[in-house]
């Protein structure tokens, strides 16, 4: 079950989206799953597809389909001392948290058909940043992005974490929303 920080930053985060996504109109386009993708989760082991409860996050109005179609959204609230970049290089538990949910939203992302992973992570106390792959980072490149960002790359993943806050500022919503469009074929590079 989700902790209710968990579900309080998925409400709240799916009001910020939905807030960009339509130009500050309105605040409903996006909201949590079912069950924070629990259905889909269970119906899976079922060999059911659910289509657009993957995912925490999916879309309440059909304006928000093209966005859910691409991006599986992931969140994650708190473990402050486990998303520590450092303990990718020297930690003693195998591999870090940070990419074991990235391993798990691919997986996700995959077996629901979308093209791309955003997964949203805000420590205790900190602000929100997301985390995608250097292929989504080449796209909001070209799209202007030009803030701050940590790489972070191994043998098979290639991330990047921006600023939650930078991306909704520099990232035109007019302009993202053609790229949807026009990348509706294209596949996505998770690597």
């Amino acid at each position: 079950m989700k902790s209710k920080k968990g579900g309080q930053f998925e409400r709240e985060f799916s009001k910020l989206l939905s807030l960009w996504y339509t130009e500050n109109e309105r605040d409903d386009v996006f909201w949590r799953t079912s069950g924070s993708g629990a259905r889909a989760t269970t119906r899976r082991k079922q060999q059911k597809r659910t289509k657009y409860e993957y995912g925490d996050i999916s879309f309440r109005d059909p304006i928000g389909l093209p966005f859910i179609d691409y991006f599986l959204l992931e969140l994650k609230r708190g473990y402050t001392k486990d998303i520590d970049v450092l303990s990718l290089l020297d930690g003693q538990k195998g591999k870090s948290i940070l990419l074991r949910w990235w391993d798990k939203a691919v997986e996700e992302m995959s077996f629901a058909k979308r093209k791309a992973v955003l997964l949203v992570i805000r420590r205790n106390n900190k602000k929100e940043c997301i985390v995608i792959s250097a292929y989504t980072f080449r796209t909001f490149k070209n799209l202007g992005f030009n803030g701050e960002f940590i790489r972070i790359k191994s043998k098979k993943t290639h991330l990047i974490i921006i600023p939650l806050e930078n991306f909704f500022q520099q990232i035109p919503i007019k302009k993202f929303k053609i790229l949807l469009i026009r990348n509706d074929d294209d596949k996505e590079c998770n690597g």
